[in-house]
């Protein structure tokens, strides 16, 4: 099959988890012979026309507030007129411009309620509310990465959806990582505490930084993300001088994150408003011990013996007690191991999805 994928700001992933998604299951899908096509927008880095055996075609992004639009609207005319086997859309911002009786199927991956981001003003709540009704009436199928999202689709649409999560790797050989020469010097492994994530409301950072800061332990806070947006520098302004945050912006490189989460402390996961978090999985499959944000997402992932907070004051009551959490880390490990091997692994994702594909190419 032809198999072309939309909605994401491309590969290699530089952004977030569907650039993450894009990339795993493009290289697994081509890697089973399926040729592969990946929209990347004009601004990415990546400028050649083809990444290990996947092809990358550019659209442009203009810079306005419009940007998106424009560039989901090029991604999507241009997908429909090479007419590939199937279109795998990633979220539903973009469902204004899928064609609803065009014979090309269309797979749209929900990704959560992203109306209900705190992040998003009025007006875009209610266009991307509009747009997951539109998504439901013209997507061929719409894929939930969590229960909790599909049974949202089945009480509001009366409609079934697939439930294929997001995935993760094991990585092997977590040795201490070389660090990037702003952290050299600031912390050392099983000495600090670790958080991942894209500064918007919806990740609690500022419940994480607060619950961290009014703890009496000694450890300090790496917070891995990009902090160049209002939020974030809110934030940074806020607790960038106390000594006790290292604000490290954002890295992509795979294997020192493998290894920061593995050595870290703890990493705390605050996402309440997605689904199956690649994030969450990754730091399950590096063998970290997580305290997360107590919601039915993280609760359905993790299962009942994680630590979970819903307060800066709670983090700040389970930090001042780690050491006694740190005694069930062996036996997390293996746990959150196992259910990545069995549930969360790249390859039983691929698989789903290819089942999918097949059965839409068949019938169309």
């Amino acid at each position: 099959m032809h198999i072309m994928i939309t909605g994401t700001r491309g590969i290699p992933a530089h952004h977030g988890g569907f650039e993450t998604f894009a990339q795993e299951l493009a290289l697994r899908l081509t890697a089973t012979g399926h040729t592969v096509t990946v929209y990347n927008p004009s601004f990415h880095p990546f400028r050649h026309a083809s990444w290990q055996g996947i092809r990358i075609v550019r659209k442009r992004w203009p810079s306005c507030p419009a940007g998106v639009l424009w560039y989901d609207r090029l991604c999507m005319r241009d997908a429909y007129r090479r007419r590939p086997d199937v279109i795998l859309n990633c979220g539903y911002g973009n469902a204004l411009f899928i064609r609803k009786h065009h014979p090309v199927p269309v797979v749209t991956l929900t990704d959560g309620l992203e109306w209900q981001r705190a992040g998003w003003s009025a007006p875009a709540r209610t266009w991307l509310r509009a747009m997951e009704r539109t998504a439901v009436r013209r997507s061929r199928r719409l894929v939930s990465d969590h229960p909790e999202i599909a049974r949202h689709y089945r009480d509001t649409y009366g409609l079934d959806t697939p439930v294929i999560p997001y995935g993760a790797d094991i990585p092997a050989g977590l040795t201490p990582p070389t660090l990037p020469a702003s952290l050299q010097g600031k912390i050392t492994p099983a000495s600090y505490f670790l958080t991942v994530a894209r500064f918007v409301p919806e990740n609690n950072l500022e419940m994480i930084l607060a619950g961290h800061h009014h703890s009496d332990i000694p450890y300090p806070l790496l917070v891995v993300g990009d902090y160049n947006n209002r939020h974030g520098k809110r934030l940074l302004d806020k607790y960038g001088h106390t000594g006790r945050v290292l604000f490290a912006g954002s890295l992509y490189d795979k294997p020192l994150l493998d290894r920061l989460r593995h050595h870290a402390r703890g990493y705390l996961h605050g996402h309440s408003a997605g689904g199956t978090n690649p994030a969450l999985l990754e730091a399950m499959a590096a063998g970290s011990l997580i305290a997360a944000h107590d919601n039915p997402f993280n609760r359905y992932v993790l299962g009942s013996e994680t630590a979970f907070f819903s307060s800066a004051g709670e983090l700040k009551t389970l930090l001042s007690h780690w050491d006694h959490y740190l005694q069930k880390r062996k036996d997390l490990s293996v746990q959150n191991l196992e259910k990545i091997r069995k549930e969360y692994s790249w390859d039983k994702i691929t698989d789903l999805y290819l089942k999918l594909f097949g059965t839409l190419h068949a019938s169309s």
